[in-house]
């Protein structure tokens, strides 16, 4: 009878623990699986900027190369390369005894020449009329003389070399006491405040480019610093070299930024109004077709898309959504249809 009992009671035992377990089971089926961290935006209706993008460098909208008209000794330099100078101001100096010698030499010639032609203005005897001055110029000399003083003059004048604008020296190529030639570079100045980037596109890019176009100009050394610019000139000209041509666009003032700074440029080449636009990063390509995810009720819905232009990291979507749709921006590669999603933006 023990035995009997005992046998009864383990049956009932493994009984409730089936049961039990069956019931577990069939709780933990009906459990959802924790919703995936997503971020999200809104699908809105605003002015989507078509663009052309590269890279390009800044430089400066007038540079002056300095360089040596006459053979001497340099006996002035700037000190350093960055130093302001004025419109004007002698940023070289050649010495050359020649051309002192020449000068002083066409000076005294100059002068007695000057002096024999005002004595026979003097004691010329009849009307000095123009063609009268003219002859005496040539019989005194006068007129030679002062072709050979301006030309002395031109020579010597030419040992000073002078900045042509304001501005800062940017390059110093020669420094004082070296013996320097004609067409030999001596430095380079640049004007700091007039700035522009340049960039060079291929040929069918540059065809959708034109003058007084919108540009959207990140400078990545300033804290990718985002300024607007506008299209000053398109090169006429493609090099065959390269497929590509010239583009250069004029800068506001922008502090602390210097020449050869990298540029990321956004030529708008079209600009769509009222358009229902997305970011670029919702959309995914599956089965070969455009699609993104929306947010309806905290699970994620697959929506075919039909897409329009695009520009600037935004997309026109021309069907497949409606304005105020939540759209998935990340976290979204590996998401399936229905599964939930939680927005952490």
């Amino acid at each position: 009878m023990i035995r009997k009992s005992a046998f009864a009671v383990s049956i009932i035992v493994l009984f409730l623990a089936a049961c039990g377990g069956e019931e577990e089971e069939a709780e933990m089926e009906t459990l959802e699986p924790s919703p995936l961290p997503v971020t999200a935006a809104v699908a809105a209706v605003d002015t989507l900027f078509e663009v052309v993008g590269s890279t390009g460098r800044i430089a400066s909208a007038r540079t002056q190369r300095l360089t040596a008209q006459i053979q001497g000794e340099i006996v002035q330099a700037p000190e350093y390369v960055g130093m302001g100078v004025s419109d004007g101001e002698v940023i070289f100096r050649i010495a050359s005894g020649e051309s002192a010698s020449r000068l002083s030499s066409a000076s005294s010639s100059y002068r007695n020449s000057q002096a024999l032609y005002e004595f026979e203005c003097e004691n010329y005897r009849g009307e000095l009329t123009p063609e009268v001055m003219s002859m005496l110029r040539q019989t005194t000399g006068l007129a030679d003389a002062q072709t050979s003083l301006a030309s002395a003059q031109t020579q010597y004048s030419n040992a000073a070399i002078r900045a042509g604008f304001n501005g800062l020296v940017s390059d110093v190529s020669v420094r004082e006491g070296m013996v320097v030639y004609p067409g030999t570079v001596l430095g380079e100045i640049i004007d700091p405040w007039s700035l522009q980037a340049k960039v060079n596109l291929d040929e069918r890019e540059l065809a959708r480019c034109a003058g007084g176009q919108r540009v959207y100009v990140t400078i990545p050394s300033l804290n990718d610093t985002t300024v607007v610019g506008t299209v000053a000139s398109v090169s006429p000209v493609i090099d065959p070299s390269m497929r590509a041509g010239e583009v250069i666009i004029d800068l506001p003032a922008i502090p602390n930024l210097r020449t050869g700074a990298t540029a990321r440029l956004e030529i708008v080449i079209a600009v769509y109004p009222d358009r229902l636009v997305i970011p670029q990063e919702a959309v995914l390509i599956r089965d070969d077709r455009d699609m993104v995810f929306v947010v309806l009720d905290d699970h994620a819905d697959w929506r075919y898309v039909t897409l329009g232009p695009e520009g600037r990291g935004i997309v026109a979507v021309e069907d497949g959504l409606e304005s105020g749709n939540q759209v998935i921006t990340s976290g979204h590669y590996s998401l399936a249809h229905g599964a939930p999603v939680a927005v952490v933006n």
